[in-house]
């Protein structure tokens, strides 16, 4: 092996990404100019995916870090050295990735300009940065907190000491603490782990964390919030848990703003529906539940001929239409049923309770009729239509895969016989 191939061999193989992009500034256009093996095995997606990923890269990127990428891309076109920056995007299976770019500019002619850049994933990297701190948060609820609890395992008292100021503190005691969790103000659906938790720690050395939502938890009348309580069990003299004490801290703002970046990381950055992870999960969740009384139907939408519009009319062109296919699927699918995009031109929608068969298919031959005509008096007149095949539950599978396999087929009928159609599995 000569020197060559050795520095190409070592390129190739580091795990990271080792890269080099055209930015056109003019444009605001980023494209791969180069990325090696490594870069994709470091990302865990098919090469089709993340090319793709990286072609749209400030579509993946947490609109918070924009801001981020954009200062961190003018620092290196200003050629005043390396400029190393990290951003969050959503990768190509659904979840937050930490990304740290180290790049320089390696070339300009007029507004076109090549960067070269080292991409390393260092989203562990800032998951020990952030347990860490949450660990230093902890230590410091410990020693001041705005409220804190003494639950009495013998007597079931449990005392609340909330701290107004700094001079002035106030007491309440609950009397009868286990039986008046029901009705303390949490929210219902926090009523069974908190109640769990509480009991584990009254019977074992526990130490646990919980976030629940309560109301009225500080001032009467108070909507729910959200609050996270560290709580430790203390144990007696004669060995068993004679106390469980606990550190109540308001988590309401943090937490509706990790709920925002789920529901972000959970949705696809084009169309706005659902990724392809977070819809076969929350599917595959209302499926379980469903008995012989209640009818809902699944349905893949495939975009016909896309790769044509692709190759004819460009990806810009692409983005739109599949962008417009996403809002008529938003139109007329809302409340319980479940939407999202599952590929490059792959839709998948759950009808949720649709009482009878014969309603997936008008729903059907509207969202069809919608997108043949989306595009009229257009150049993409008569050259955008969709491929949909639908397996009714519980009738055509009682889980998820099942129902999945069925549609699947459906849809295969209808792409063999023409296209731009839809089929019920088993029927037609």
């Amino acid at each position: 092996m000569d020197h060559r191939d050795f520095i190409d061999s070592i390129v190739e193989n580091f795990i990271g990404g080792i890269c080099a992009f055209l930015v056109d500034t003019d444009a605001r256009l980023i494209t791969p100019y180069y990325l090696n093996n490594g870069l994709y095995r470091m990302m865990g997606g098919s090469r089709a995916a993340v090319d793709q990923l990286f072609s749209n890269i400030r579509l993946s990127i947490i609109p918070e870090d924009l801001p981020v990428f954009e200062q961190g891309l003018h620092d290196i076109l200003a050629d005043d050295g390396a400029a190393e920056f990290e951003f969050r995007i959503v990768s190509v299976d659904g979840g937050l990735m930490w990304l740290r770019l180290h790049g320089n500019l390696y070339s300009r002619e007029g507004s076109r300009n090549i960067i070269s850049a080292v991409i390393l994933d260092c989203t562990e990297e800032k998951t020990i940065e952030d347990e860490l701190k949450r660990q230093s948060d902890y230590m410091h609820l410990l020693m001041d907190t705005d409220i804190t609890f003494d639950f009495n395992c013998r007597t079931d008292v449990c005392v609340y000491r909330f701290a107004r100021t700094d001079t002035l503190r106030h007491d309440t005691v609950v009397q009868g603490y286990l039986e008046q969790i029901p009705l303390s103000g949490l929210h219902e659906e926090d009523i069974k782990p908190y109640s769990k938790m509480l009991t584990s720690a009254m019977y074992h050395a526990h130490r646990d964390t919980i976030e629940f939502r309560s109301r009225g938890l500080i001032n009467p009348g108070d909507d729910y919030r959200w609050y996270r309580a560290n709580v430790v069990s203390i144990m007696g003299k004669e060995g068993y848990v004679s106390h469980v004490i606990g550190h109540i801290v308001d988590i309401h703002e943090d937490k509706l703003k990790e709920i925002e970046l789920k529901l972000r990381a959970d949705h696809d950055g084009l169309t706005g529906l659902m990724n392809k992870k977070a819809t076969e999960e929350l599917i595959a969740k209302m499926v379980a539940g469903y008995d012989e009384q209640t009818v809902g139907a699944l349905m893949i939408l495939d975009t016909d001929n896309f790769k044509g519009v692709n190759d004819n009319f460009g990806h810009r062109t692409g983005d739109h239409v599949l962008a417009a296919i996403g809002e008529i699927i938003k139109n007329n699918f809302k409340g319980m049923d479940v939407t999202g995009r599952i590929g490059g031109d792959e839709f998948m929608v759950f009808a949720n309770n649709i009482v009878k068969a014969e309603n997936a298919a008008r729903l059907a031959e509207k969202v069809e009729a919608q997108v043949i005509h989306a595009f009229d008096d257009s150049e993409l007149e008569g050259r955008v239509s969709l491929s949909i095949g639908i397996a009714v539950c519980p009738r055509d599978g009682k889980d998820f895969e099942t129902l999945y396999k069925h549609a699947d087929e459906a849809l295969y009928y209808v792409k063999e016989h023409g296209k731009a159609s839809w089929r019920i599995y088993g029927e037609g």
